[in-house]
């Protein structure tokens, strides 16, 4: 299968999901070579592979430069499978991961002015004025949180990266290795040529990813710092809830003798709406008791279990208007 890029860009729409391997015992080199060929026209990636190395793996020279080629359109395909049927990698993972960077830098000069404003009305023996210090305090620990978050996922997408240039690479490998063996598979050439082209840039990206995520790390330490300086010029009164920690991080930002105690359980966070709760013993004990009262409770004489003179709180039951049907 002599084809270019091209036309697995074309094909690529078509591509099946992958099947188990079939049994490729029995076969000789040129059988597995054809039924690998047949599978990558399929777009079943992984029984092509497993037939092309099993060809390869018999060493007939001249089926190797052909099922070399057909590898290095597998390769390629499964880099290209795993973007998502792109050739190059999600440019707005960068920004995203730069944008929260820039948020950062900007909370954290927000929060240095709300700590230098403190410090000014209390050495004038003012009342300083807490609602621009506890919104910027709120807004730092929201993009501390959000970043904290971020980081898994964006490693995440870097491991995910790098298994796509680890394939590519090899793609380059197979297709120069056709060429190495066939000098006139001018289709292995360019193929090489185009891959390493797109390679290069997926691992600038890729590197600025992860020299990113490295500067998120050191601003999450940044800014956990001036958080916490802001808060300790805070009362309690005017503190952000979120500065005790919530339901998705217990990262409190407190001293210890700021922190609310808890009862020695752990601590109790507010239950999400969809999720199981349970009542605690004394609401369960208060709740039965209720109960006993209310259904405990004898009617008076003359009255019956219902509305309009039916029960409750009795009374003669309503005449009924109109026909009786």
């Amino acid at each position: 299968m002599r084809a270019s890029l091209c036309f697995l860009f074309l094909a690529a729409g078509l591509f099946a999901a992958d099947k188990p391997p079939g049994d490729l015992s029995g076969m000789n080199a040129r059988e597995l070579h054809n039924r690998g060929t047949e599978r990558l026209k399929e777009g079943d990636l992984t029984s092509a592979e497993e037939a092309l190395r099993a060809s390869l793996a018999m060493d007939v020279d001249e089926l190797r430069p052909p099922a070399l080629h057909n590898l290095g359109h597998v390769r390629f395909g499964r880099g290209r499978a795993a973007l998502g049927g792109k050739t190059s990698a999600d440019i707005s993972e960068l920004t995203i991961a730069r944008s929260y960077l820039e948020a950062a830098d900007a909370d954290i000069s927000d929060m240095k002015d709300q700590i230098e404003l403190l410090d000014k009305a209390k050495a004038e023996k003012r009342e300083p004025d807490y609602v621009p210090a506890t919104a910027a305090l709120g807004g730092g620990i929201s993009t501390y949180r959000t970043i904290k978050k971020l980081i898994p996922k964006e490693e995440a997408m870097v491991a995910k990266r790098n298994g796509i240039i680890a394939s590519w690479t090899r793609s380059v490998g197979d297709f120069r290795g056709a060429l190495e063996l066939d000098a006139a598979d001018a289709q292995a050439k360019a193929n090489a040529e185009t891959i390493e082209e797109l390679l290069r840039a997926l691992r600038l990206e890729t590197q600025a990813l992860e020299e990113t995520i490295e500067a998120q790390r050191k601003k999450l330490e940044e800014l956990r710092e001036v958080i916490k300086e802001l808060a300790k010029r805070i009362p309690d009164e005017h503190l952000p809830q979120s500065a005790q920690g919530d339901d998705d991080d217990d990262e409190n930002f407190l001293p210890p003798e700021r922190q609310k105690p808890n009862d020695g359980k752990g601590s109790q966070k507010k239950p999400r709406e969809g999720d199981e709760q349970k009542m605690t013993e004394q609401e369960a004990r208060g709740s039965l008791e209720g109960l006993k009262n209310e259904f405990g409770r004898k009617m008076p004489a003359g009255q019956k279990d219902g509305p309009n003179g039916t029960g409750g709180k009795g009374g003669k039951p309503t005449d009924k208007k109109g026909k009786d049907y």
